[in-house]
């Protein structure tokens, strides 16, 4: 039996799963938490971790893989996230799989979808799928200008479209929809994992510190 540990934190939703397979048919959730929360994602995640291992009846020894959800979104949720993953995998050596944060929103969605999550600034980190297989790249732009690149009969989720819907006017629009972390575990199972260093983070673009201060170099 195979055990998964998956952590999703890359946007105001910090999420743990634990979740076990017996056979390649089969996942069972073991337990599972989620919270929404704006900046205290470093104070919810190792607590989470503890809960839902302690929920499950396991120790961090008996997880197998870990899974991380690798972002766009939230620059300190995300490395806070990746962080926390690759220093638990180290420590009992275990290898992560890391998924994105856009499919992870239309991994449930059939047909085609645009995954769209808040960049902040007016800004949104998009990518459009087709029954969960990405079909584009991930990009990052002002939502007003991300909105052109809808297809008709396209859906949109996420809380990017959430936020920014009035720029969506023309798409089909699913509200309240956020990363899961049960869903990061399912689909890890079907992935390769590698060891923890080699789990890259899809940013997308700098830090908003960089740019404010990159902003304020060139005024």
């Amino acid at each position: 039996m195979k055990r998964i540990l998956a952590v999703t934190s890359s946007t105001a939703v910090v999420g743990v799963a634990a979740a076990s397979l017996a056979d390649a048919a089969q996942m069972r959730l073991a337990a599972s938490q989620q919270v929404t929360t704006d900046r205290r994602h470093a104070e919810e995640i190792t607590p989470m971790i503890a809960s839902v291992l302690a929920a499950a009846g396991w120790t961090v020894s008996d997880v197998d893989v870990f899974a991380v959800d690798i972002g766009p979104g939230r620059f300190t949720g995300l490395r806070v996230g990746l962080a926390t993953v690759r220093s638990l995998a180290l420590a009992v050596d275990a290898p992560v799989v890391g998924i994105t944060s856009l499919e992870l929103l239309a991994a449930d969605e059939p047909g085609p979808v645009n995954a769209v999550i808040d960049a902040r600034r007016s800004e949104v980190f998009q990518q459009r799928f087709v029954d969960g297989v990405a079909v584009g790249q991930a990009l990052v732009g002002p939502a007003v200008d991300m909105a052109t690149l809808i297809e008709a009969g396209d859906t949109i989720l996420g809380d990017g479209a959430d936020r920014y819907l009035e720029s969506y006017v023309d798409a089909q629009h699913v509200a309240g929809r956020e990363p899961q972390a049960a869903t990061l575990a399912r689909l890890a199972f079907g992935r390769t994992p590698v060891p923890g260093p080699e789990v890259e983070p899809l940013y997308l673009r700098d830090a908003d510190v960089q740019i404010n201060i990159k902003t304020r170099h060139n005024s």
